[in-house]
């Protein structure tokens, strides 16, 4: 049976070309198909970007408000050392986090169950080098809602400045984790990677 389109074969060589395979290639389809899947592509990238910025914010300015907050409270409890407050941590957090026990510059000062981004989830105070620190944790299920969509890839870290308390926020062993000071961001970064990574 012959072809469904009406054209006459000895002018079909001359006009048309082959692409990969394709009968015909037309170029103003394709270049038409082109520019609307690059927009589709720049408007879901703006849309994921836009997304992620906001849910960023959104914990920062909230762990950086449990930081004022637990600054201006008496501590309920002050674990004796980082052995009873890592035992202590992992059974409000659920997530294991190893806290240095042989580092004299590291002192616990209260471990506490505290609601973040709506969701339970286990609270550090602590001093470093004198300077005060707040680390946040909340197992990933509970905060992002499913186990196996992590926020950013592992090993990623976001850190900023707000109100002049700097923040970083990770993702590890299925946990999301922050901690916020009054420190500059670079050496609160520094000390997240060196503790608690």
């Amino acid at each position: 049976m012959g072809s469904a389109t009406n054209r006459n074969p000895a002018r079909r060589l001359d006009d048309a070309s082959s692409l990969g395979g394709l009968p015909e290639f037309r170029p103003r389809l394709t270049v038409v198909v082109v520019i609307l899947t690059l927009m589709v592509a720049v408007v879901g990238w703006r849309i994921a970007r836009d997304t992620g910025a906001r849910r960023v914010d959104v914990l920062a300015r909230e762990a950086i408000g449990l930081f004022d907050a637990a600054a201006s409270t008496a501590a309920a409890t002050a674990p004796p050392d980082a052995a009873e407050a890592e035992k202590r941590f992992l059974d409000l957090a659920g997530v294991p986090i190893g806290f240095p026990r042989d580092d004299v510059d590291f002192v616990p000062v209260e471990v506490r169950r505290e609601t973040f981004a709506n969701r339970p989830a286990a609270s550090l105070r602590f001093r470093y080098a004198g300077e005060g620190y707040l680390l946040v944790v909340s197992a990933r299920d509970r905060l992002l809602g499913t186990p196996s969509v992590a926020a950013f890839p592992e090993g990623s870290f976001v850190s900023g400045e707000r109100n002049g308390r700097s923040f970083v926020l990770w993702e590890r062993e299925g946990a999301s984790c922050i901690v916020v000071s009054n420190v500059d961001v670079t050496q609160a970064f520094d000390l997240v990677r060196r503790l608690f990574t």
